[in-house]
């Protein structure tokens, strides 16, 4: 499956599952990421995916919305029959979904992911496990830009906010992650740029009406992050535990050297993303050269747990 139809399908999950009432056809095209083409292709793109989502065993409502045009219909994915089941997960999965709630604490999410954590506890009892050994780590932006920009994109407004000493004036079109790390892709003096959320210095604000641009329909995410990469990178010899960080060893290759250790040679473009995922595995992964990159990564240890 294509990144843009992964996207495209979870974007419209989301969409029938947050609506509190049914959406029809067009309300979903026009809101729904990643549904473009005339009407007659986007139609069709809709009927394989609900196909698709189906098949997974997600629930898609249907239902005559006006009794005068018994063809208008609507769809809602209703959140009781969106439930996650006791056995779904593993020991290992728990622990990284909590992970992933637990970032949200003291966020504008809190009350979402204290839910959220309720949830993951009652699947399988307290989340340990022998075989992962991962450190808390620190969310690396402000949570509650999150919302905002959600929100600018929603409704085309404009955002205002200061990077790197200046007062930026963006249009947003999309957000995604890499390496742990937030990133706004907006156009900004006719300019499609990428903006690091940890990066935004002072309050990100909506600074227009609702409608004030219109998002391109060319505009390809998945291109513009291809075509942003750096074509610089930069070698790292890493020890890493045997089994573990499973995400770096289908990334990377990996020699064996003893009974506990292998050698892992990395490629990587952006040193803060790396050193963070490096951090990410704690004393499961140590970083063998370069030595500036090994003395960096001891700094940044250092500085999490002076807090």
């Amino acid at each position: 499956m294509s990144n843009q139809k992964t996207e495209r399908l979870i974007n419209l999950t989301l969409a029938l599952l947050a609506s509190k009432r049914y959406l029809t056809k067009i309300e979903i095209f026009n809101t729904v990421a990643g549904y473009q083409g005339s009407l007659e292709t986007m139609e069709r793109m809709f009927e394989r995916d609900k196909d698709e989502l189906r098949g997974l065993g997600i629930d898609i409502e249907v239902k005559g919305i006006d009794p005068l045009f018994e063809d208008e219909q609507g769809y809602l994915i209703q959140e009781d029959s969106f439930q996650i089941k006791p056995d779904a997960f593993s020991k290992e999965e728990v622990l990284y979904l909590t992970m992933a709630a637990n970032l949200w604490h003291g966020s504008a999410l809190h009350n979402q992911a204290k839910s959220a954590l309720l949830k993951i506890q009652s699947l399988n009892g307290p989340t340990e496990t022998d075989d992962v050994n991962l450190p808390v780590i620190k969310s690396t932006f402000d949570s509650d830009q999150l919302t905002v920009i959600f929100e600018a994109m929603r409704s085309h407004n404009i955002l205002e906010f200061t990077y790197k000493g200046e007062l930026r004036r963006v249009k947003p079109y999309g957000l995604y992650t890499r390496d742990g790390f937030w990133y706004l892709v907006g156009e900004e003096n006719d300019l499609l740029k990428n903006f690091k959320l940890i990066r935004i210095t002072k309050s990100l604000v909506i600074a227009s009406k609702s409608g004030a641009f219109a998002k391109p329909e060319s505009f390809d995410l998945n291109k513009f992050i291809q075509d942003s990469q750096s074509s610089e990178r930069y070698q790292a010899i890493l020890m890493v535990k045997k089994n573990q960080a499973l995400d770096l060893r289908k990334k990377f290759p990996v020699k064996d050297i003893d009974d506990e250790w292998d050698q892992m040679s990395c490629s990587y473009s952006y040193e803060e993303e790396f050193i963070q995922s490096v951090l990410w595995h704690g004393s499961n992964v140590v970083i063998l050269s370069p030595e500036n990159l090994q003395k960096k990564l001891i700094a940044k240890c250092r500085q999490l747990i002076n807090g």
